[in-house]
């Protein structure tokens, strides 16, 4: 897939941008002037584009050092990020290895651009991961917070102060001080071919902290590792469906925007659609229902709350939309799911 199309929850932004409103930037100003929804911090949940994502940091945060910027707000995502689902999943794993499988799937799950592979190396393990990204100048960026996710997962089993054997990253910008002292026992590696953490196989296989007979077989180890594990690739319609939902707040957004984002042709992107059975103003009237019906499931926002969150000046306007879309109307969508 082209790089630009890859996503990420706009959750991880928003922890760079508490970072950076902390130490002063006009974070307000220098968002009205991207091409980032500009709700976002309304709206963890929803998935933006990560290139253009970066391109803002790159950007926005660009008097401090993109190395401890990273740093910063992966340390900050470790306990604002995941959904109370997210952490449910992970913690019923009951050892190293498999609260790692755990993240690994919800990582590809969030961004499918990625790719992860587990490999083994003397008495540790590496965990791979190849993006699009890697030969952006801030992957960084986006390294600091896949590594921040591991190292909370491992932490968990072993020490609040758990530090791996190795980090390696893509990034060639050489970390400042405050790195090797967070990490002090941790060989860091830049301009590296590709972005790598080193897990020694004993806390790995660790469960609660504990190593003993109850621990992990190693043979389980094995199991998973030389394969690179990734997700299904974006199709088009449902790569659009996802992008353009927060922006609609702010009523429909343009091809030509969404043009921009993605890197791809205003033509292009109708010709696509069209090979895929799909037209630009039918991803907006999808993207708005699933959008609708995600709100309605939510007991706590009236109808006319609804149609305000996605765009509508005239509740009634939205009324009779979703009725031609869904056959009935809202009201009678939220009476059908109670």
């Amino acid at each position: 897939m082209d790089q630009r199309l890859g996503l990420v929850r706009a959750a991880y932004l928003n922890d760079f941008v508490a970072i950076l409103r902390d130490v002063g930037v006009p974070v307000d100003r220098f968002m009205a002037e991207s091409s980032l929804p500009q709700n976002i911090e309304e709206m963890p949940q929803m998935q933006i584009s990560t290139p253009t994502a970066v391109d803002w940091l790159a950007k926005v945060g660009n008097d401090i050092n993109p190395m401890e910027l990273g740093l910063l707000a992966s340390v900050y995502a470790t306990s604002s990020s995941l959904f109370p689902l997210q952490q449910t999943v992970i913690t019923s794993a009951h050892s190293g290895i498999k609260r790692l499988e755990a993240l690994i799937g919800l990582m590809l799950y969030e961004d499918r651009t990625l790719k992860i592979r587990i490999r083994q190396k003397a008495d540790s393990y590496c965990v791979d991961i190849q993006s699009p990204l890697k030969n952006h100048r801030y992957n960084c960026f986006q390294e600091w917070i896949c590594f921040q996710a591991i190292i909370a997962i491992i932490r968990s089993v072993t020490d609040p102060a758990w530090c791996p054997s190795e980090l390696s990253f893509s990034s060639h910008i050489r970390p400042p001080e405050v790195i090797y002292n967070a990490y002090p026992n941790t060989r860091i590696f830049c301009a590296q071919p590709q972005t790598s953490i080193t897990i020694p196989t004993s806390d790995l296989l660790k469960t609660y902290g504990k190593v003993g007979a109850t621990a992990l077989d190693p043979q389980t180890l094995i199991k998973v590792t030389n394969v690179y594990h990734e997700a299904a690739a974006w199709e088009l319609p449902s790569y659009l469906r996802t992008l353009v939902k927060p922006y609609l707040t702010d009523g429909p957004i343009k091809i030509d925007s969404v043009s921009e984002i993605t890197g791809i042709s205003t033509r292009t992107l109708q010709r696509n659609l069209k090979e895929n059975g799909s037209s630009y103003s039918q991803i907006i009237q999808e993207a708005r229902f699933e959008l609708a019906c995600s709100h309605l499931n939510n007991q706590n926002m009236k109808v006319i709350d609804v149609a305000i969150a996605l765009g509508y000046e005239n509740p009634q306007h939205f009324s009779r939309a979703f009725r031609r879309f869904a056959g009935i109307t809202p009201s009678e969508y939220r009476t059908q799911i109670l």
